[in-house]
């Protein structure tokens, strides 16, 4: 089966909950060869990488649940739960610890907001100002001729026309064609974690918060070079027909709480696809986001955190940042 395109996958998997409704190709040095021979070259080494990554997965184990940790001082505790933000419907994947987490919260804490009336309109102001070619460039552009062929044909096998694409930066099309690749294979957004526990918060009261805006996270894929948008969207193409036996590897580590099979599988660089991938995507926000979580900690109550579960795995992991920085995180 092609792996090529397993990193923009999880990329575009992880993302896709701000993106409305892919990592790309190793970036390196690239030899004297023709587009055929470097797609060629670039698809046996990702091919390789998942392999190696999917053995180490099937080698570690989790607890047999979604994985939950819990950092408290003497009046606040935070528990922080990775998600998944696209699963299919029938999946049951709530646990005592999840069910006793959201009940004793009393907020909320999200990526960012995506469903409130403001949450739209940002949105909105933000495709329209950095997801749409403004210059009047089209995608095809941007694509030498087998990549808009590999394009076309993912397109194809989706039932979406390439010209209904034309307007969009790469970025932006490679987390549509992702989004299009997961409905189309049974995974819904309104099963994804956050608006579960979303609707079940607003019905009990709670109060919700947000690590980031729209704009924040979305941001750092819109500045990223084109050469780097056309990669990711390439590598998303690549991995339409396989695309959901991926992700269902993906759902199947989170669901088991096998943390350092996640780790294997996507929160690194290599698996990311390129340190510009990893760096916009994990990296980066990690960092972000972990003064804001140690802030939580002045203020008294519980907090339930709920985040990309590729957030939590690995050496620059959201976890790891707080247990660096002096605090201790129960949990695996």
């Amino acid at each position: 089966m092609k792996r090529t395109g397993w990193a923009a996958t999880a990329a575009a998997a992880m993302v896709l909950a701000l993106a409305g409704c892919g990592g790309s190709g190793t970036v390196e040095d690239k030899p004297d060869a023709s587009p055929a021979a470097e797609r060629a070259a670039r698809e046996a080494r990702q091919d390789a990488l998942y392999d190696a990554a999917l053995a180490a997965a099937e080698a570690s184990h989790g607890s047999g649940e979604p994985a939950v940790w819990t950092l408290a001082d003497e009046d606040t505790t935070i528990r922080i739960m990775g998600t998944v933000h696209f699963l299919r419907p029938e999946l049951d994947w709530r646990s005592d610890e999840i069910d006793t987490a959201l009940a004793e919260a009393d907020t909320l804490v999200f990526e960012a907001d995506v469903s409130s009336p403001e949450a739209a309109g940002e949105m909105m102001d933000f495709v329209s100002t950095h997801a749409l070619f403004t210059d009047g460039r089209q995608l095809t552009s941007l694509l030498d001729e087998g990549e808009t062929a590999e394009l076309k044909a993912a397109l194809d096998y989706l039932g979406f026309p390439l010209g209904a694409m034309e307007t969009f930066r790469p970025w932006y099309a490679a987390v549509n064609l992702s989004v299009l690749q997961m409905q189309k294979d049974g995974f819904d957004p309104s099963a994804g974690v956050e608006q579960v526990l979303e609707r079940e918060g607003k019905a009990a009261g709670k109060d919700f918060a947000y690590l980031e805006t729209i704009e924040e996270q979305l941001g750092r894929f819109a500045n990223l070079p084109d050469d780097e948008q056309v990669d990711f969207l390439i590598s998303s193409a690549e991995s339409v027909e396989e695309g959901s036996e991926m992700l269902d590897v993906l759902v199947d580590e989170w669901e088991d709480g096998d943390v350092a099979g996640l780790a294997a599988l996507m929160s690194n660089p290599e698996m990311m696809g390129s340190e510009a991938i990893y760096d916009a995507l994990l990296k980066e926000r990690n960092q972000d986001w972990v003064p804001k979580i140690e802030a939580m900690l002045d203020a008294p109550g519980t907090v339930l955190i709920a985040v990309g579960a590729g957030h939590l795995a690995g050496e620059d992991s959201v976890i790891e940042l707080l247990r660096a920085d002096g605090y201790e995180v129960e949990g695996p």
